[in-house]
């Protein structure tokens, strides 16, 4: 968990607390880590919510970034799905990391709507695009 909790760190400008990862976990999650040799490498969190999957969270170390490690987790996130019989995975993205939503929209997600105020920044607030893809 303490690995987890580094990359989260660097990578979320709002990262969530070790109470929350620990929470999502014990609630029988979809989650998985992606290990090289002991370390962990990257992460998702996703919890089934009624009969869809919400994906929380899902991020590489930097230094492994852009080499393929977000697609494979999102392949692992499905065939889980497909075991749980969830046929659709809901996300939200902050409305200003592009990239997140550009990956997202690469596996076949669409916009659904926009939630306002829904992250917080160092500034005030900052909507999300919830965005969803069925399977």
């Amino acid at each position: 968990m303490d690995q987890v909790y580094a990359i989260e760190l660097y990578s979320n400008p709002t990262p969530w607390s070790e109470k929350i990862f620990h929470k999502i976990i014990e609630s029988r999650s979809l989650s998985f880590v992606i290990k090289l040799e002991d370390r962990v490498i990257g992460f998702c969190m996703a919890n089934r919510v009624l009969d869809e999957c919400h994906l929380q969270n899902i991020t590489v170390a930097k230094e492994y970034r852009r080499q393929g490690l977000g697609e494979f987790m999102m392949d692992i996130l499905i065939k889980r799905m497909r075991l749980a019989d969830l046929n659709s995975v809901l996300l939200e993205v902050r409305k200003s990391n592009h990239v997140a939503q550009s990956f997202y929209e690469k596996l076949d997600f669409e916009r659904l709507s926009e939630r306002k105020d829904y992250y917080k920044t160092d500034n005030g607030k900052e909507n999300a695009i919830i965005m969803h893809r069925i399977l």
